[in-house]
C-alpha cells in the first residue's frame, strides 16, 4: 500500500492520464517546476478565464489582459442599412413615391425620429407592415411571439445590455443549440457575435414589434436586479481588474468569460450553476434635457395632416 502512494513506481501512462486530467496553470509567466500537491491545488483553486485555465497567482495579470485590451478597443460604428426602408415599402406595393418624400419630409422638420415611425404616424403604413420591411431589410425573420418565460435561465442577458440594443430573448433550441432573440431596432450583428462567445451558442435575431419588446422591458425593470451589477464612469482597466476580482472572491466563481458589446465590458461569471453577471459602463453618454420633454413625432397634427393631404392631392 505504501508502495501506491509512492509517485516515482507509478507507470508512465498512468501519470501522463493523471497530470492531463488534473492540468495545471496555463501562463506563460507561470513556473513550469511545480510539484505535483501544487497542481492538484491549483485545479481545485484555479479559474477558466477564457477557456484558458489559470491559477491564483496568474488569473489577475490575465483578467487584466484582457481588460485592457477591450477597454482599449474602439467603439464599433453601427451598422448601415442594405436597402432604404422606403425603397423596400415601394417596391412592396405598400408606399408610393410622394408618401415616401412625404414622410422624409417631416422626418426633416422634426430632425430625429426613424422613418418607419413617420410613416406609421402618417398613416401611410401599419406597424406589421414596416416590421416585415424590416426584417427584409435586415435579412431575418418576423417574431410572431414575444412570450420569453419559458426562456432558460442560462442564457438570460442582463437587462442593461437589453434595453441598450432594444432586445428580448425568446428561445432556445437545444437540438440546434440556437437562441432567438428578437430584435426591436438595428440588427447589431457585433452585439450579437458577442452574445454567441459569452453562451457558446448560435444566435438567430427575429425582427419583432417596438411597441412590443419596450412594455416587456419595462417589466424587468420593474423587477429586482437578479445576479446582474452595473458600473459606469470607469477610470481605467486596474479598475475594472479590480472590481473584478473582488467579485471572483465573492461569488468563488470557477469560470469567467467577458467580451465587449457596444459600450459595455461585459464579464460573465460561474460558480456551479449560478451566473453572475459584472457590466462596465464605458461610456456616459450626454443628456440632452430638450429631449425627455420633447414628443416623439413634434409636429403639430395641423402639419401632419397638411402633409397627407399634400400626397393624396398629388
Amino acid at each position: 500500500m505504501r508502495d501506491v502512494l509512492k509517485p516515482s513506481l507509478w507507470t508512465k501512462p498512468w501519470l501522463r492520464r493523471w497530470e492531463e486530467a488534473t492540468p495545471g496553470c496555463q501562463s506563460i509567466a507561470c513556473a513550469d517546476a511545480k510539484p505535483s500537491w501544487h497542481r492538484m491545488w491549483a485545479r481545485r483553486h484555479g479559474t477558466v478565464l477564457e477557456g484558458i485555465f489559470y491559477c491564483p497567482q496568474c488569473l489577475q495579470p490575465a483578467l487584466l489582459g484582457h481588460l485592457s485590451r477591450l477597454h482599449a478597443a474602439a467603439l464599433p460604428s453601427p451598422p448601415s442599412n442594405r436597402i432604404p426602408l422606403g425603397l423596400l415599402l415601394v417596391a412592396r406595393g405598400k408606399l408610393t413615391y410622394n408618401q415616401v418624400l412625404a414622410g422624409l419630409e417631416a422626418q426633416r422638420r422634426a430632425r430625429y425620429g426613424r422613418i418607419g415611425d413617420w410613416f406609421e404616424k402618417l398613416g401611410f403604413a401599419t406597424e406589421q407592415e414596416v416590421t416585415t420591411a424590416l426584417g427584409l431589410q435586415w435579412g431575418c425573420p418576423v417574431a410572431s411571439s414575444l412570450d420569453s418565460a419559458l426562456i432558460d435561465p442560462r442564457f438570460q442577458l442582463p437587462l442593461a445590455l437589453l434595453e441598450a440594443f432594444h432586445m428580448l430573448p425568446l428561445n432556445y433550441a437545444p437540438s440546434s443549440n440556437t437562441l432567438y432573440l428578437a430584435i426591436g431596432e438595428r440588427v447589431h450583428h457585433a452585439a450579437l457575435y458577442a452574445v454567441e462567445k459569452m453562451f457558446d451558442c448560435r444566435v438567430q435575431p427575429c425582427v419583432a414589434w417596438r411597441k412590443n419588446i419596450a412594455p416587456r422591458l419595462e417589466r424587468l425593470r420593474q423587477q429586482p436586479p437578479s445576479n446582474e451589477v452595473v458600473f459606469g464612469q470607469i477610470r481605467d482597466a486596474t479598475e475594472m481588474q479590480r472590481i473584478s476580482a473582488s467579485y471572483l472572491a465573492k461569488t468563488g466563481a470557477r469560470e469567467v468569460r467577458l467580451c465587449r458589446i457596444g459600450r459595455y465590458i461585459w464579464l460573465r461569471l460561474k460558480s456551479r450553476s449560478v451566473y453572475t453577471n459584472v457590466l462596465f459602463n464605458l461610456r456616459i453618454e450626454a443628456q440632452r434635457p430638450q429631449a425627455a420633454s420633447r414628443p416623439m413625432f413634434p409636429l403639430p397634427p395641423s402639419q401632419l395632416e397638411s402633409l397627407a393631404r399634400t400626397q393624396a392631392a398629388t
